[in-house]
Parts: C-alpha cells; structure tokens; sequence
C-alpha cells in the first residue's frame, strides 16, 4: 500500500521542486482554458439533446449555469497565465485546481451512472460516451499531474464502465470494455509523464550546477556569483560584496606540494561558509581568491566572525598551518550600482587591506597590483 501510495502521489527533489510545480503549473495553464471550452460545448450539446428527447426541462436546464461558470472560469485562467505567481501561491493554485477536477469528475461520473441506470435518456450510451472524452482531456490536462490525471481517469472512466458492463446491453457492454482498456491505456500515459518532467529537470539543474560550481571546493564559482550580484542589484536590495585573499598561500602550497594546498583551500571554503552562514554566499573566483556576497544588516559582525573562524591553525600534513587572509568589501548602493563597480570597489579595499598588513610599498607598486588584480576581476 505504502509502495501504490508513493507512486500515485510521487514527490520531486527538493532542489528542483519549485520548477517541476511551476513546469506543471504552465502545462495546466495552457490546457485548462481549452478544457473549459470543450466542456462549455459538450454541456450544450447534452442539453440540445435533452431537448430533442423531450426531457422535462427541470431535470436538464441547470447545465445552463454549469455553462455559464466554464466561460468564467476560462476567462480567469485566461487572466491568470500573464500573471507570475510565488512559489507558495504556484503550489496552492495545483491543489485548487486539482480539488475543482476531482469534484466536477464526481459529480460528472454520479449524473452519468444515474442517467444510465434509470434511463433517462433514449440513447443511453452518449452520455457515458461524452464523459469519457470529456474525462481522457482533463486527465491530458493534468499529465504531469499523476494523482489528478489518475484520479480524472478513475472517476470519469471505470465507474460509468463498470455500471455500462454490468446493467447494459449487449452493445453498452461492449462499450464498457472498451472504455475500460482505453482507461488503462491513459493511466499508463499519464503515469510516466511525472517522471519525464522530473528527469528532464534534474538533468537541467546538474548541468546548472556543474557549470556554476567550482570543482575543488564545491563553493559558487565566479559565473554563479556575478549572477547572484546582477540577480541582487535588480532586487534593489542593500549588500555587500567580499574578496578575500590568502596570505602565504604560495609559500605553504610550495613547501607542502599541491595537494595538501587544494586542501588547505577546501578548509578555507568550509570556515568562510561557516562563518556566514545563511546570511551570505561563498565562492572561489580562482587561485587563493575568494568572493562573499552578504546581506548589508551587521556587516562588519559578519565579517569579523568570518576572519575568526578563518584564521585558526589547520592541521595539514602532520603540521600546523596558520590561515591568514586579507579582505576587502564595498557595498551597495554606496560604493557602485553596476557589477563592475562593485568589483572594483572591493578590490581597492582588498589591496588597502594588504598594504597595511605589509607596510609601507611605493606608489608604482601599489598601482600595478591594484591594476593586475582589477584585470582579474573585469567582467564583461
């Protein structure tokens, strides 16, 4: 049961669930609208038959409202498909929309069987036929939907099949049987869909991450960062941007030979990680260089707690290494307004840091490394 369970309500990866409802959301968006203007057609065309048999209009004209609530509803979805919806409100607009499905389908499946049974209508079968085409289209509708398409299929397929084979004639149970394979033949169409979506996503987000992640630490690389400063400056919001340097790396990663220097940069990744926390993003641009994007509330808090956690002695190598660095941050917007500035400005600050540290360096020296390093960092 838990097995049955967990295929009929499957749920996606967590780092991509929000795209695989917004992917489902978009698939709804583009058939509800036409499912509604099929049912709209199909409402009118039972009622013209309804008249044709000389029905008592009591029993038939309140479809005339149904109709009436499937222009509406395909005008509102009209509507809502230019709108961006969060992602809280993408999840809740699912739910509803499967919840509408769900009791239409039952109300749809009741009326049929009904009508069938006590023979309301001289040609008994086109009803049942009606809800089947009309079940098959909502079940296309929700196709990355599994529990929805299943259940659209469930309600509007095998009760009225089931009702056809065992009351019907010869000819209804025909039809029955057919209803029934063309049923699991959808199940069988439906149930895949999910799957496909979430594979194609998934494969999507990996190959997202791999091109922005830098391989040795697992941290942001300098893509990811440059657009996760571009993605900021349009939020408007106040940040700040951190390069981060580190001193005697050379030194160490001689002395002590690559490997061990990978790793030393690796516990770099992990202490800067650390000691931001959620407040920020850590990534490596390159080298021993490193890049911090932090929200502007308590900076110089956050900053201070990065260094001390940073600079702690490392065992490496059966020796202890000392970490220290150097930092440089600018903020925004009182430091620039565009990627570059930002950039630029961090780097001063960056190379300020260092001269300190050294000491006095001439004029020409100080110039040529804030010149280097500002190459570095250009983005175009």
């Amino acid at each position: 049961m838990n097995r049955l369970f967990q295929w009929l309500v499957p749920t996606a990866p967590e780092a991509i669930r929000v795209e695989v409802e917004r992917r489902q959301l978009a698939s709804v968006q583009q058939h509800v609208p036409m499912i509604y203007v099929i049912a709209t057609l199909n409402l009118f065309i039972v009622m013209a038959v309804c008249a044709h048999n000389d029905i008592d209009p009591r029993y038939w004209v309140w479809m005339s409202g149904l109709g009436v609530l499937a222009i509406v509803r395909t005008v509102m979805w009209l509507r809502r498909e230019r709108t961006v919806l969060p992602p809280e409100r993408v999840s809740v607009t699912l739910k509803r929309s499967a919840l509408i499905a769900f009791v239409s389908l039952l109300g749809m499946g009741a009326f049929t069987a009904i009508t069938f049974v006590t023979g309301a209508f001289a040609r008994s079968t086109l009803i049942p036929i009606s809800l089947a085409f009309g079940s098959m289209s909502i079940a296309h509708c929700f196709a990355t939907l599994r529990p929805s398409a299943v259940s659209a299929i469930a309600l509007g397929i095998v009760p009225t099949s089931v009702v056809l084979i065992a009351v019907g004639s010869f000819d209804a149970q025909v039809l029955g049987f057919s209803m029934l394979s063309v049923a699991v033949l959808m199940i069988r169409f439906v149930a895949v869909q999910f799957d496909h979506l979430v594979t194609e996503l998934q494969l999507k987000h990996e190959v997202y991450e791999l091109a922005h992640t830098d391989a040795l630490t697992n941290l942001r690389n300098r893509r990811a960062l440059v657009e996760l400063i571009e993605k900021n400056l349009v939020a408007g919001t106040p940040f700040a941007v951190a390069l981060l340097d580190l001193d005697g790396f050379k030194e160490v990663n001689d002395r002590l030979g690559h490997p061990v220097g990978d790793e030393l940069l690796r516990v770099v990744g992990n202490r800067l990680a650390a000691g931001c926390g959620s407040a920020g993003t850590v990534g490596r641009l390159g080298g021993d260089e490193f890049m911090v994007v932090l929200d502007a509330a308590d900076l110089s808090g956050r900053i201070r707690t990065m260094l001390e956690q940073l600079c702690q002695p490392t065992q490496l190598a059966g020796e202890s290494v000392m970490v220290q660095a150097s930092l440089g941050h600018s903020l925004f917007p009182r430091d620039g307004t565009t990627t570059a500035t930002l950039l630029a400005a961090a780097d001063a600050a960056l190379y300020a840091n260092k001269r300190e540290r050294k000491g006095p360096t001439t004029e020409a020296d100080a110039e040529a490394s804030g010149s280097a390093n500002r190459r570095r960092h250009r983005t175009s």
